[in-house]
């Protein structure tokens, strides 16, 4: 390809690796796309465990009418709290190196859920939305990320995650035309990472291949924001001795019940060399 060539700018972005240049995709169109290097046999693994997670939660609700009722048929959530396995997909090397470049040194896991999308199912999100649901605004930087794995293909027949580029830039929905107009799909083989602002509107597709779509979707947010569910109380301790973990899964950011426990934790933080040094804030 030619030589970019410019005329009178000043101002240039220079990528120093490959992170570097997805931050840059981000940050521009919205979202990039990465390899986890999972093999077929790791692939089918997780398949096989998000099926035996869900399975155990649709047991804990009572059945599959009471998850319909809250629109939360095919979700496993909440992966890490049923299987140590998703530790390592949550914590990717790649994920965790572009969130710091996106986010700084502190951003938490907020939510991972496994999406299970069934031939013609009925999955809610289909619909546009944005992965900070209900909010109407931009930041300078962001606030938050999402990591969707793709543990199934992502195609037009299976069901392959739409994206508006560049709607994470501005605070409402865009209109019908624009939206008919510039949407993309993005296809992914079983093992990309798909990462994105988790501001850009975005939905899945309808699966009409016959075969199940799966996949785990991962939220990170500055620990300003709070978990969807407490991973810390899920996991009753475990990773907290973890020096980034401990932090990672959220236990530095979680409230107490009273003035006291808040000033426990914050103790216990402390006494492990875990909490983060600084003047103390009003």
């Amino acid at each position: 390809m030619e030589d970019i060539r410019t005329h009178a700018v000043r101002e240039f972005q220079n990528n120093q690796d490959e992170d570097d240049f997805c931050v840059e995709e981000i940050r521009r169109v919205g979202y990039t796309v990465v390899d986890s290097g999972l093999s077929a046999n790791e692939l089918q693994l997780i398949r096989d465990k998000i099926d035996v997670i869900y399975d155990r939660q649709v047991r804990e609700i009572g059945d599959l009418e009471r998850l319909g009722r809250i629109n939360d048929t095919d979700v496993a959530r909440c992966l890490i709290g049923y299987d140590d396995y998703f530790v390592k997909l949550a914590a990717h090397p790649r994920i965790i190196s572009i969130g710091r470049k996106l986010m700084g040194e502190h951003f938490i896991l907020m939510s991972q859920n496994g999406i299970i999308n069934r031939p013609a199912g009925g999955q809610y999100q289909v619909t546009w939305h944005r992965d900070l649901n209900y909010q109407h605004f931009v930041s300078s930087r962001p606030l938050a990320f999402s990591a969707l794995y793709a543990i199934d293909e992502f195609s037009s027949e299976t069901g392959g995650t739409y994206v508006v580029p560049g709607s994470h830039q501005l605070e409402v929905f865009p209109s019908p035309e624009y939206v008919r107009k510039h949407f993309k799909i993005m296809d992914a083989k079983p093992g990309a990472i798909l990462i994105f602002d988790a501001m850009i509107y975005h939905r899945t597709g309808v699966n009409t291949a016959p075969i199940t779509r799966r996949a785990v979707n991962h939220i990170y947010t500055l620990p300003l924001i709070k978990q969807q569910i407490s991973f810390p109380r899920m996991l009753n301790g475990k990773f907290r001795d973890d020096p980034f973990l401990g932090r990672f899964l959220g236990y530095e950011s979680e409230t107490g019940e009273n003035v006291k426990e808040w000033r426990e934790n914050k103790l216990a933080l402390a006494d492990m060399g875990l909490l983060t040094s600084g003047p103390p804030r009003a």
